[in-house]
This record gives C-alpha cells, sequence and structure tokens, in this order.
C-alpha cells in the first residue's frame, strides 16, 4: 500500500510534459508568422521595386523613338511640250480647229516647197501664208498637211492671172496634179464651194487626203472681192 501511496506521490509532483510542450509551441508559431510577414514583405518590396525599373525602362524607350519631322513636299513642276504647232495669222478666216496639225520642214517662210498643175497651168506653191508671201505666189498652210499625206492640204492664193485665176475654169471632175520632191500626186476636183463673204468660210473637217485650193471670189471683181471660192480635190494615185 505505501508503495501505491509512493507511485502516485511521484505522478503527481512530476511536472506535465503538456505543460512545458505549450510555450514552445506558441514560440514556433510566432516565429513562422514573423518569417511569413517579412517574406510578403520582402516580395512586396522585390514587386515594387521591379515596377520601377520597368517604368523607367518604357520612359527611356518612349524618349528614344523619336516622330520624324516632316517637312515641305516640293511637287515637281510639270515641263511644257516641246511640240509646237504653228498657227496661221494671216487668214483669220480659216477656223484653227479644221486645220490638221504641220508637218515640220526645212523650210523658211516665201520659199518654194511644190508646184501644182491645173487645166495644164503649172503655178508655184511657197511655205507659209503671210502676206508678204501671197503677194508673189499662192502659199502652202503650214498648220495642214503636206500633198499626198492624210488630212487636208491647203493653199492660199489671190484671183489673179499668176496665181490661182485658172480655178474659175475648173470644175468637178477635174485632175489636179501636184508635184514634191520628185513624187508626183494625183487629185480629182470632187467639189467647189463658194462664199460670198469671207467671214463665213469655214473649212470642213474631211475624211482621206484632199486637196484644198482657196482663192478669192468673184474672180472678175474691181478692188478688194468680198468673198472665197474653195475648189476640193480627192488624192486618187
Amino acid at each position: 500500500m505505501m508503495k501505491g501511496i509512493m507511485k502516485m506521490k511521484r505522478q503527481t509532483i512530476l511536472p506535465s510534459s503538456r505543460a512545458t510542450d505549450v510555450p514552445f509551441g506558441n514560440k514556433s508559431r510566432t516565429r513562422v508568422a514573423v518569417l511569413a510577414a517579412l517574406s510578403v514583405t520582402a516580395i512586396i518590396l522585390g514587386v515594387i521595386v521591379f515596377l520601377q525599373k520597368e517604368q523607367e525602362n518604357i520612359d527611356v524607350e518612349l524618349q528614344i523613338v523619336a516622330t520624324p519631322a516632316i517637312g515641305p513636299v516640293q511637287l515637281a513642276t510639270p515641263m511644257p511640250s516641246s511640240v509646237h504647232t504653228p498657227v496661221p495669222t494671216s487668214m483669220p478666216e480659216v477656223s484653227e480647229s479644221s486645220a490638221p496639225s504641220a508637218t515640220p520642214l526645212q523650210k523658211k517662210e516665201g520659199e518654194g516647197l511644190f508646184t501644182l498643175n491645173i487645166l495644164n497651168d503649172t503655178i508655184s506653191v511657197a511655205y507659209g501664208v503671210e502676206e508678204a508671201t501671197l503677194k508673189k505666189t499662192p502659199g502652202w498652210l503650214s498648220t495642214s498637211a503636206l500633198p499626198g499625206k492624210e488630212g487636208m492640204c491647203v493653199v492660199y492664193g489671190h484671183r489673179n492671172r499668176n496665181h490661182l485665176k485658172v480655178l474659175e475654169k475648173v470644175e468637178r471632175g477635174d485632175t489636179i496634179t501636184v508635184a514634191m520632191d520628185g513624187i508626183v500626186y494625183t487629185y480629182t476636183v470632187s467639189d467647189i464651194t463658194i462664199y460670198e463673204n469671207t467671214n463665213d468660210l469655214r473649212l470642213p473637217t474631211v475624211d482621206g487626203r484632199t486637196l484644198v485650193l482657196v482663192t478669192c471670189y468673184p474672180f472678175r471683181y474691181s478692188g478688194h472681192a468680198p468673198g472665197k471660192c474653195v475648189v476640193f480635190a480627192k488624192l486618187i494615185g
């Protein structure tokens, strides 16, 4: 019995293991909580520092990439056309729209260009239709086609004996030849038109190769004749 009492006393005197474990467990939990807090704080600080560096890098990059300056644009000035079409000034009664484009020639105003043969009369035709030229000989309108070429070959001349007076006798179906540079072109008279007033003269646009002879009308008139006689002839060979 005494042994049992002794055992019970020993058991009551000895300190309990649970009592000693409790404080140690609280300290461990406290340490873990502090370490976790420090870790979270360190992570937050690291994220803040990283974001600041990224923001600095972005600012630097934006400063490096500069918008190119836009300078004034200079447009090229169009060059004027080098093709020049001479315009007749001595024959205001002829519409410019009805005249074909000129064929360039190494000729000067008043120089001989070709000859006409009308009812066995040979007539020289010069380059140009200026008044100084027409006083001497009939002239070829430089804005018209050359003999034998596509379009209208237009010749102006006075109605006197040395120029185009022979047109007074010409009828439809008569033959007119043109000799130029050793080549002879043959035309047949297709139409004769009389304009009572020079201001009414308009050369029509015709297809094919046509010879047009223009002179004053009436042929027998004292002083400046008020009208025009226009002879049209088609190329046949």
